[in-house]
């Protein structure tokens, strides 16, 4: 039971997506799972997709720190806990008819046609939004020359 236990809290501890220092009050898995609706509840079903976004998250990046911050139902994607730059934003819906999920990220000014210019992709499938998610870390630049990424970005391409 103890060697369970300690299992537990080193997987914890080494999860790959942290909430940044200024939102530390709670985990981002604790917030999400306040938008999972009751039975009488009338608002969509957020918080079931985003933790699936948050768990994929997890198991694809093993060494690789992401940085994350809400506002309203949207997750934002840092490289970094106190730079703002290179952020994805990610959100994801659930009705009882279809799922919606939708990324976007800020062009990075060397390749930008426009200041502030954005790209914004929509998807109803959970497994072209996690391509997304990887193609916009790394067109929206904040995870230069990251291995993990990289890699699994060639994987997206090869396919």
């Amino acid at each position: 039971m103890d060697e369970f236990f300690v299992f537990i809290c080193i997987k914890i501890e080494n999860m790959p997506i942290v909430r940044r220092p200024e939102q530390d009050r709670q985990t981002l898995q604790e917030f999400y799972k306040e938008f999972i609706p009751k039975p009488e509840d009338t608002f969509s079903d957020i918080g079931t997709p985003m933790l699936k976004v948050l768990e994929f998250l997890n198991i694809s990046f093993m060494n690789t720190k992401i940085y994350g911050l809400t506002s309203h139902a949207h997750l934002l994607l840092f490289n970094h806990d106190k730079s703002n730059e290179h952020y994805v934003v990610i959100v994801g819906y659930q009705s009882e008819n279809y799922n919606e999920f939708a990324v976007e990220y800020v062009i990075p000014k060397d390749t930008a046609p426009w200041g502030n210019a954005v790209v914004r992709g929509e998807t109803r499938q959970f497994e072209d939004f996690k391509k997304m998610i990887i193609i916009s870390m790394v067109e929206s630049g904040g995870w230069k020359d990251n291995l993990e990424l990289g890699n699994l970005y060639k994987e997206i391409k090869e396919l």
